[in-house]
């Protein structure tokens, strides 16, 4: 099974309804799969199949859905680029990956010569949207090609993501995952959400990461997803309020600016019942102000471009449980107990060996949506592999029934006079005070300690 098997399934069951609304227009299961299927055919008779490397550089848009959906059919390999990563991090990742196939829209096309000169592989350049650009509207390239369906057979071993990671400690990595890593991440949600109908989603953050795993989700669902090409909270509880909107992810700092937006309190959002946090820990307070003003809503999940996502999840459920009971309070720090595309999670000592419940060390986990390795660099595939683990690089425990905490990231941990301290305890602190909207706790050089904790507010 594929990613591109489950929109299907979507389509079959719900071909009328609406796939992608918002900017771009709405499309219709029915329509994105035709036009999907002959972009596939299309690519396909142009060299463009199993294996070859694509990426998208589009803001959030309907165009690009069906384009992108094309691609993965005909056995793409997806590289994540950002459009707010800047064009030279882009031009760099997509070289050192080797890209041969670049989607566009149309708004940044005066930025494709650059990726044309720089990438000798890249082959096709097309833009998703618009006949007015000097690239080929892929639409009418694969006008001829018939829309019925597909009998092309994609290995599952085959590259399925190029994940472009942080990168803050240099140059990012790029990760080489199979098809397994998106059709298991997809398959994952259906263990997080329960839907009488099928659900509505906004795509407020970059689809090209994580918020298009989740707006890829939906297909099995026969969800909507609405796209914001800008975030615009002020769009976005407008949308909540008169389209329906069930299901919504957001980074921490989102929630947090959504949380204090002066027109929650006279907004409808009875329709909402996830949203969803991830992408950087969430201070439990707010998780607590959340259930307050939106009720139990509020969820977490946490992720790995090179492990899968959600690796963890804890429900709204539960969440709003721990808002209310005193003696659960602990539940929210946890980024939940490890969904089933992890065979094992575990903490581990720095001996390698795994650690009893309660007691923190590396996160470490295993599982069907590791990733094979990072392009080019077997040295910190190795070391990210030890043992055959994937080593997370975030300091944590698990408790006795299960869930996951993270204290920090290994690299962020600050040592003072002999002391580790781990900035997130901190944040938390500082971001449950009423004056604090957002911070950032660091570690900088002190003569006497050797590190200091400096506070960003």
């Amino acid at each position: 099974m594929h990613a591109v098997d489950l929109f299907d399934l979507g389509a079959r069951n719900f071909p009328g309804r609406v796939a992608f609304s918002g900017a771009g227009g709405d499309v219709t299961y029915a329509q994105a799969q035709a036009a999907s299927n002959r972009i596939a055919r299309a690519l396909l008779a142009n060299g463009v199949g199993i294996g070859t490397r694509m990426a998208m550089l589009s803001p959030n848009n309907t165009t690009a859905m069906p384009a992108l959906l094309g691609a993965m059919r005909a056995g793409c390999g997806w590289c994540n680029v950002n459009l707010r990563a800047g064009l030279d991090s882009n031009v760099d990742v997509l070289k050192r990956g080797r890209c041969e196939l670049l989607l566009i829209h149309s708004s940044v096309a005066e930025m494709a010569p650059a990726f044309e000169e720089a990438i000798p592989e890249l082959k096709l350049v097309l833009c998703n949207d618009s006949a007015g650009t000097p690239y080929p509207y892929i639409l009418d390239w694969a006008a001829d090609q018939p829309d019925g369906f597909l009998d092309h057979h994609v290995p599952a071993s085959s590259l399925g993501l190029q994940g472009s990671t942080g990168g803050t400690t240099g140059a990012p990595k790029i990760t080489q995952s199979s098809k397994d890593w998106i059709v298991m991440s997809l398959l994952a949600w259906q263990a997080c959400g329960d839907f009488d109908e099928p659900p509505v989603n906004v795509a407020v953050a970059p689809i090209t990461h994580a918020a298009g795993v989740v707006a890829l989700a939906q297909f099995q669902f026969g969800g909507t997803t609405i796209m914001m090409d800008v975030p615009d909270l002020d769009g976005l509880l407008e949308l909540i309020a008169t389209r329906g909107v069930t299901t919504l992810f957001l980074p921490p700092t989102l929630i947090y600016l959504l949380l204090a937006h002066p027109k929650l309190a006279e907004t409808e959002t009875s329709s909402l019942r996830y949203l969803i946090s991830a992408a950087a820990p969430i201070g439990p307070e707010k998780l607590v102000e959340g259930v307050h003003k939106l009720g139990p809503v509020m969820c977490h999940a946490y992720g790995q471009t090179e492990a899968g996502f959600p690796l963890t999840f804890i429900s709204p459920y539960e969440i709003a449980r721990a808002a209310s009971d005193g003696s659960k309070r602990r539940l929210l720090a946890s980024c939940g107990r490890p969904t089933p595309i992890c065979s094992a999670f575990e903490a581990m000592g720095d001996d390698g060996a795994i650690l009893p419940p309660g007691e923190t060390g590396e996160l470490v986990l295993r599982g069907p949506t590791m990733m094979d390795c990072y392009l080019d660099d077997p040295e910190a595939t190795a070391e990210v592999q030890k043992g055959g683990w994937h080593h997370t690089g975030d300091i944590g425990y698990r408790d006795a029934d299960g869930y996951v905490y993270i204290t920090d990231r290994l690299r962020d941990m600050i040592t003072s006079g002999g002391f580790n301290i781990f900035p997130f305890e901190i944040e938390q602190v500082l971001v449950a005070h009423p004056a604090v909207q957002d911070c950032a706790v660091i570690g900088v050089p002190d003569p006497k300690w050797g590190e200091a904790v400096k506070a960003c507010v």
